[in-house]
């Protein structure tokens, strides 16, 4: 019997993450998580199910604790190129929501690209090097339609999902052996990142009576079902065909 993956996953404690962590922490095979506390519930879950989980605390704007867990994890690699080993890059932040005279705030701005595109670029460079001998490498970017669409306000979520985008474009392009990559939108999710984006006064986010009307007629995604779908995606023979992927479109 073939053992099962390894799953790497940021972001694990909250909405998306969190979902799929558990249906993860249920699959078997080793879940490895980068989050900055432990995801409730996860150890014992994943003892249910005899999944191996290794939970790493490391906070992704924080460099040298960012490079101390590129290291573990690299270390859980570096030992598993006899199975599937599999990244997914989930953690994001929304703010700073701002128009463009009021990004005023370098730290935020900072802080956001840290997240969303500055640690998923470290990370998986990490993996690469440390999975050359894996048979089936799989790398997984949870993007958004703001990547591809331009809302007013948002210039820092939409320019780091931009690049995440153009960024799996680029390690498709260099043709590394045994590797799939995707940059996966995977809709709008009922999460406590909407509520955030639901509490922005309309001054600073034009867009955000769309969110509240979405939220209201009950249009948002279920983060469980997004989670199963996204898996089954990641698990698929199809994963990576279509490089700039929308989960909607897998339905």
């Amino acid at each position: 019997m073939k053992p099962g993956p390894v799953t790497v996953i940021t972001g694990a404690t909250r909405g998306l993450g969190y979902a799929l962590a558990h249906e993860l922490a249920e699959g078997g095979g080793h879940l490895v998580t980068l989050s900055r506390q432990p995801t409730p519930g996860l150890a014992e879950l994943a003892q249910t199910h005899g999944t191996m989980l290794t939970e790493i605390l490391v906070d992704l704007v924080d460099a040298s604790a960012l490079e101390q867990a590129a290291e573990q994890m690299a270390k859980v690699l570096s030992k598993s190129n006899d199975r599937q080993c599999r990244i997914i890059h989930n953690a994001g932040i929304v703010v700073p929501i701002e128009p463009a005279d009021q990004l005023l705030d370098f730290q935020s701005i900072r802080t956001a690209f840290d997240v969303n595109i500055t640690a998923p670029i470290y990370l998986t460079g990490h993996f690469l090097a440390h999975t050359r001998n894996c048979p089936d490498r799989r790398v997984m970017l949870i993007s958004s339609g703001a990547g591809r669409h331009a809302y007013g306000s948002w210039g820092v979520y939409c320019a780091t999902k931009a690049a995440m985008d153009r960024y799996a474009e680029v390690v498709h392009a260099e043709g590394h052996p045994n590797l799939r990559v995707c940059s996966l939108a995977p809709g709008v999710i009922d999460t406590g990142m909407q509520a955030q984006i639901r509490q922005t006064p309309e001054s600073k986010f034009p867009a955000v009576g769309r969110f509240e009307d979405m939220h209201r007629q009950g249009m948002l995604a279920n983060a469980a079902q997004t989670a199963h779908a996204t898996l089954k995606l990641l698990a698929s023979n199809t994963f990576g065909h279509k490089l700039l992927d929308d989960i909607r479109d897998n339905a």
